[in-house]
């Protein structure tokens, strides 16, 4: 997060290895602070320079700002009204548009819950991500990532940015975008191939204001973006419309020298959180867009106005998502003859669980078969709660069908070289506001397999895909850490149905061919980013042409 930051104070770390690795990875200036000697003087003789200093009382006496802070294993020592002191002392020291780093022990955890975390004398209260997410907030930061920490559930981090500084030129532009867009998540995946779609349209061509703390570097440097790479922006620039698309959390809040402001928004849990509900009743959006009408229905079921709500569909790439383009197999670790693919996050919503349950009862170890489970964000952001002890437990039942999973981050072009090299992908999943990897898969000619009745009902039928019967089963008290403003709802898969399927899948492939080219042929003529950029630029042009009037009043 912190490579080749001008300055990094981290605080609370406490040990000179750490100290270690900022160096190495080019941070020109590093400060420790601990309230223990002893890490001090650690720290000092490995050549850093290190201050003794109490978080909840010595940060402002530093008078200095910093590119980054780390605010590591020292607030769950602190009281509610200590830590927030301590949180509003770090912010303060960001210079701006720095990027402040907070890790704590997860309570969610049961290990930490259940006995580790009041083992320790010093502890005195955990902090669960929401807590921090609204302090951050409150202090003016902006979300811009939220999870777990690589090596397991038992910690937890959360990043806010400050505000950028100010545009000197004064420059003014008719619309920004926002949000993270040289990552390999899929809201990234959205904000970059919508942004670039827009290029196509002078009057609304997008600047981007990135949020992620570290890009991608496969991403960054892709040719296909260069020309948004040229049209970024540090901070939010004077503009007609705002739009925003962000990994962290939607931020309602306005800002300054911004006209009307669009929100991104997919939702898969049948009732929106209460923030929304309450952030766009307070006018701080003008507009939602959201990806398919069952989402849509969500935000009209709030009582926001329809004439506040568009649907803005995702897209493919044709050029790229293609069954006919030229492209070398992935190298799958397999000797079956036949793969199924499952592409996505490890999350409950994704239905992975339903799917392995499934596959379990369908096939066992002698059958020519095998699934391919791509996990993505395992190192990031969608932690395997059990730190993937299911999952090696079923690789190696002996009685199993074969199970290989892939922990590698992919390039956008591994992803493609997947979805042709597979025999059927199969996404059961409990919710989702779009679904992209059963659009790019069908677009590629492979056999869709997924849930009935969802989003991805938008562009799966029973023409082009094989649905899964689903029932609504309700959700209670918070859902992603966010309260409902109702009772919330969820798809669940019909587990024998899903493996009566995939078998019939396997023993009709001609069948299960068919349906994929009549999909692809659609997905690539339909449901482009072309036709995407088409509607939000009409969209675009409404507010941009009501902001010009405004003004001009």
């Amino acid at each position: 997060m912190f490579a080749g930051f001008g300055s990094v104070l981290d605080v609370g770390c406490g040990t000179g290895v750490f100290l270690d690795m900022l160096r190495e990875r080019g941070v020109a200036r590093v400060l420790g602070v601990d309230r223990d000697p002893e890490m001090v003087e650690e720290a000092r003789a490995r050549g850093h320079e290190a201050r003794v200093a109490d978080a909840r009382t010595d940060l402002p006496a530093l008078g200095e700002r910093f590119a980054g802070v780390h605010f590591s294993f020292a607030i769950e020592t602190m009281d509610g009204e200590e830590g927030i002191a301590a949180l509003r002392a770090c912010a303060a020291l960001l210079e701006p548009d720095g990027l402040l780093v907070v890790r704590t022990l997860n309570p969610r955890n049961t290990a930490v819950r259940d006995g580790a975390f009041w083992y320790e004398p010093w502890a005195k209260r955990p902090w669960p991500l929401e807590s921090l997410h609204v302090v951050l907030t409150d202090l003016g930061l902006r979300i811009v990532g939220a999870g777990n920490e690589p090596d397991g559930w038992q910690h937890v981090y959360i990043l806010g940015r400050a505000p950028a500084a100010p545009a000197a030129s004064g420059e003014r532009v008719a619309v920004a975008f926002q949000g993270e867009f040289f990552a390999y998540n899929s809201m990234a995946v959205v904000n970059r191939e919508l942004a670039r779609a827009l290029l196509a349209y002078p009057d609304v061509a997008p600047s981007i204001v990135p949020d992620e703390p570290a890009p991608e570097p496969s991403v960054a440097a892709d040719p296909r973006f260069a020309t948004l790479r040229e049209r970024m922006r540090r901070g939010v620039p004077s503009c007609d419309v705002l739009i925003r698309q962000s990994n962290g959390a939607a931020d309602f809040r306005r800002v300054d020298g911004a006209g009307a402001i669009v929100q991104i928004l997919p939702w898969e849990y049948g009732t929106l959180p209460r923030a929304w509900v309450d952030g766009l009743r307070a006018n701080g959006t003008g507009e939602v867009w959201t990806p398919t009408e069952y989402c849509r229905a969500m935000f009209l079921d709030a009582g926001i106005a329809p004439e506040r709500v568009a649907v803005v569909p995702n897209g493919i790439d044709p050029e790229r998502f293609s069954p006919d383009r030229a492209i070398e197999p992935y190298p799958l670790p397999t000797r079956k003859s036949f793969t199924f693919l499952y592409i996505g996050g490890a999350l409950p919503r994704k239905g992975v669980d339903v799917l392995l349950a499934a596959y379990r009862r369908a096939f066992g170890r002698d059958d020519d078969v095998a699934l391919v489970l791509k996990l993505f964000g395992t190192r990031s952001f969608y932690q395997l709660e059990d730190a993937g002890a299911s999952l090696r437990a079923f690789a190696a039942d002996p009685g199993a069908p074969e199970l290989v999973v892939l922990d590698d981050e992919l390039t956008d072009e591994d992803v493609v070289r997947l979805y042709r090299t597979c025999g059927a992908l199969a996404f059961p999943y409990r919710g989702e506001g779009f679904g992209l990897p059963m659009l790019e898969a069908l677009a590629c000619g492979l056999p869709v397999i997924a849930t009935a009745g969802g989003a991805a009902d938008a562009f799966l039928d029973d023409d082009v895909a094989y649905r899964i019967p689903a029932k609504r089963v309700p959700l209670s008290g918070a859902v992603r850490g966010e309260a409902l403003a109702g009772a919330g709802w969820w798809l669940e898969p019909d587990v024998e149905a899903l493996a009566a399927t995939m078998r019939h899948v396997v023993a009709h492939g001609d069948e299960a061919r068919a349906k994929a080219a009549r999909g692809a042929e659609r997905a690539r003529r339909e449901w482009t980013w072309d036709r995407a950029a088409a509607v939000a630029a009409e969209r675009l042009r409404r507010l941009v042409r009501s902001g010009s009037e405004a003004a001009q009043r």
